[in-house]
């Protein structure tokens, strides 16, 4: 018995007639009459009192009646109470984000989804990248973003256009000076580097390593504005995305472009495909995806 042999015998009912019946469940009549037989069938009675005027419940049709309305108005209820959940503009979603990210397009981001989409609650998580996946992937926020390119199949995923780094370093720095700064000219440096758990960290490494040399790291730390301070100190010298360090006060610090090979900051909105998206999240992606690719074609 499924819940079509109700709706069907309460149509029939209400409508006394199997061919309106019919109409407003946009079926034959015949599919009608076979369902009405079968549910006849399986309860052992007849239901109707059928003639070629009229059509009438019986006694056990009319107790059937206003059990199987109730059920019916229930069915639908639910149903549509689902479908209003689907369609609503409420929820939670939680986002995990690096510190890195908060100067970059983000801030301004979020505030225009809060915009268009007023009744969802945003909770943000700040973590380094690597901490991010881990918490994608285990389910304890919705979306990430990382400041590395995920590798192919692993996420779900939406890619941001990359932002090469720059060296910021003090005013009255030598190579502060130049064009472009080779990377061997920093082997002498104070390094200030956000900490292991940030992917730009390794970068970083690595690309000091193709260079020849292991840099001398004086601080590492998840603090932007403490590493931007060490620099306007002129302690040390640090890089930072293109993005954030043609924002800082140039009478403060220079920020001058790495000669290729360059690294990049490569950000990317992550979910874990394997798990459930709620709404709310699912809304997120699809405003970003929008943002990212109305930037592409401009």
């Amino acid at each position: 018995m499924e819940i079509k042999h109700f709706k069907y015998f309460v149509d029939v009912a209400r409508l006394k007639s199997f061919s309106k019946a019919a109409q407003v469940n946009f079926v034959s009549q015949s599919t009608i009459s076979k369902v009405i037989r079968d549910l006849e069938e399986e309860l052992g009675t007849p239901l109707f009192l059928r003639s070629s005027k009229f059509v009438e419940l019986t006694d056990a049709g009319e107790r059937l009646f206003l059990k199987a309305a109730k059920i019916v108005e229930m069915f639908q209820g639910v149903t549509r109470y689902f479908q209003d959940e689907m369609t609503s503009e409420k929820g939670l979603l939680r986002i995990g984000l690096p510190p890195i990210t908060g100067a970059t397009v983000f801030g301004q981001l979020l505030g225009r989804f809060k915009r268009r989409h007023a009744g969802i609650d945003i909770q943000l998580f700040e973590y380094g990248s690597k901490n991010v996946e881990a918490a994608v992937q285990e389910g304890s926020i919705d979306v990430g973003i990382v400041c590395s390119k995920p590798q192919e199949g692993q996420y779900g995923t939406v890619l941001f256009p990359k932002d090469p780094l720059k060296v910021v370093l003090h005013p009255s720095h030598p190579l502060s000076e130049l064009r472009q700064i080779d990377f061997r000219d920093l082997e002498n440096e104070n390094f200030v580097l956000f900490r292991k758990d940030f992917s730009l960290h390794d970068a970083i490494l690595r690309r000091c390593k193709t260079a020849g040399f292991l840099p001398n790291v004086i601080l590492e730390t998840t603090q932007r504005e403490l590493m931007t301070q060490i620099v306007e100190a002129n302690l040390g010298i640090t890089l930072l995305p293109a993005q954030i360090a043609d924002s800082l006060n140039p009478r403060q610090m220079s920020a001058v472009p790495v000669a290729d090979p360059q690294i990049y900051l490569e950000i990317a909105l992550i979910w874990n495909t394997k798990r459930y998206v709620p709404r709310a999240a699912q809304l997120w992606i699809d405003f970003v995806r929008e943002y990212v690719e109305e930037r592409t074609y401009l």
